[in-house]
């Protein structure tokens, strides 16, 4: 039996995770369609579907996927090209609600990804809703003249707030926090950099002093 699901579909920052799973054995392998295919003008276009079908096809021949094979899909948008792909080639396949082992595989392996990417570990593993946009785009803010490349660039979110306007301030911090800029900790009345602005509600974004000094070299 072969289960297919994704991860990272939702998050601004990085492409989406892949992952397929044969159940008896546990073979199990994660490939991620690249951040450029939901940036302009692929996303549009929506090149990140046929993408999934490349790396279907070829995890497929990999673990020698009979036609015969129970597959189990899961229901999300980003596998509406590969349902019709395996009708296309007589695949024995339908969509499901994909749960257990390969969703907890392919949701580590995507964190191990934007891990690589540069978000730090503490910012997504202690957060219940760590991939929301908003959250991911006060990560952004920090240094966003070397993340926006890292974004998800062809959403209509990332357009209806990309350019807002932001303030910068200075103050002490009154508790401890990582910084947004180098992930590290900002102690208690440590000297700190304030970015203010405001999408859905106003956000603060506090770095080391350090760190902005750095930002603006």
């Amino acid at each position: 039996m072969i289960e297919i699901d994704d991860a990272g579909s939702g998050s601004l920052i990085g492409g989406t995770g892949i992952g397929i799973i044969r159940k008896e054995t546990e073979e199990y392998i994660f490939k991620v369609i690249p951040i450029e295919f939901f940036q302009p003008p692929h996303f549009s276009q929506k090149a990140y579907q046929t993408y999934v079908i490349d790396i279907v096809e070829e995890t497929f021949k990999k673990l020698a996927v009979s036609k015969n094979e129970p597959i189990y899909v899961c229901r999300g948008y980003i596998f509406d090209a590969l349902r019709k792909w395996l009708t296309l080639h007589n695949y024995n396949w339908e969509s499901t609600k994909i749960v257990g082992l390969l969703q907890n595989k392919v949701e580590s392996s995507f964190d191990d990804y934007v891990i690589n990417l540069g978000l730090p570990k503490n910012f997504i593993k202690h957060a219940r809703y760590a991939f929301g946009f908003h959250r991911l785009f006060k990560w952004v803010m920090a240094d966003k003249d070397n993340r926006a490349h890292l974004c998800k660039t062809g959403w209509k979110s990332w357009n209806k707030w990309n350019n807002v306007s932001y303030q910068i301030s200075e103050s002490t911090a009154c508790k401890e926090e990582f910084c947004l800029k180098c992930g590290q900790l900002i102690k208690t009345n440590d000297h700190i950099i304030n970015i203010n602005y405001t999408t859905n509600k106003e956000w603060n974004v506090n770095l080391h002093r350090a760190c902005y000094q750095l930002e603006i070299k």
